[in-house]
C-alpha cells in the first residue's frame, strides 16, 4: 500500500516538474511597426525569458511578404550588453558571443524595411497594425521562423512561437 502510494507521489512529482519546466520557455515578440516617410520602416525583435532560462545564443529567420525588403538589422540593446554579436545573412540571424554570459530580457534586433513603391501607393508609407488573436488575417504579415534558443551549457531551450505583424 505504501509503495503505491509513493508511486503515485513521484508520477505527480514528475509531472509537477515537467509541468514547470515547460513554463520557461523563452518568447520572441515583434514589436509594433515604425513607419517612416522614405517608405521604410522599423520594427524591433524582444527577448523575453525568466532569469532561469536566459539564452546565451539565439538563431531566428524573419520571413517577409512580397514588396517588403530588408535593408538592414541592427543588434539591439540586449544583444550589446550581453557583449554577443548579432551576424545576419538576409533573412537568418544568429546571436552569438564568446563569453559566458546570458542575453537579458529587451530588445534584441532592429529590422530595418524598404516598401516597394507600388505598395506604398504614391510615396506614402504603409501602414502596419497589429491585430489581436482571434481575427481573421487576409493581409500578408511580417513572421519570425525557426526560431532556437541556447543555454550556456549548449542545451536547447523551447522558444514560444511569436504573434506575426500582418500589413495593412
Amino acid at each position: 500500500m505504501k509503495l503505491s502510494a509513493l508511486g503515485t507521489a513521484a508520477t505527480c512529482a514528475l509531472l509537477f516538474a515537467v509541468r514547470l519546466g515547460a513554463s520557461q520557455a523563452v518568447a520572441l515578440t515583434l514589436s509594433a511597426v515604425e513607419t517612416h516617410a522614405d517608405n521604410r520602416m522599423e520594427l524591433k525583435l524582444f527577448l523575453n525569458a525568466p532569469s532561469s532560462s536566459a539564452p546565451a545564443g539565439l538563431q531566428w529567420t524573419f520571413r517577409l511578404p512580397p514588396g517588403l525588403e530588408i535593408v538592414g538589422i541592427e543588434a539591439g540593446e540586449a544583444v550589446n550588453k550581453a557583449g554577443k554579436k548579432l551576424a545576419c545573412k538576409g533573412a537568418k540571424c544568429i546571436v552569438y558571443g564568446l563569453n559566458r554570459t546570458t542575453i537579458p530580457n529587451g530588445p534584441i534586433a532592429v529590422l530595418k524595411i524598404k516598401v516597394d513603391q507600388s505598395l506604398a501607393g504614391g510615396g506614402r508609407p504603409v501602414p502596419f497594425e497589429y491585430q489581436p488573436h482571434g481575427r481573421a488575417r487576409t493581409l500578408p504579415e511580417i513572421q519570425l521562423a525557426d526560431a532556437v534558443a541556447a543555454s550556456l551549457d549548449g542545451k536547447l531551450i523551447t522558444v514560444e512561437p511569436t504573434s506575426p505583424r500582418p500589413i495593412r
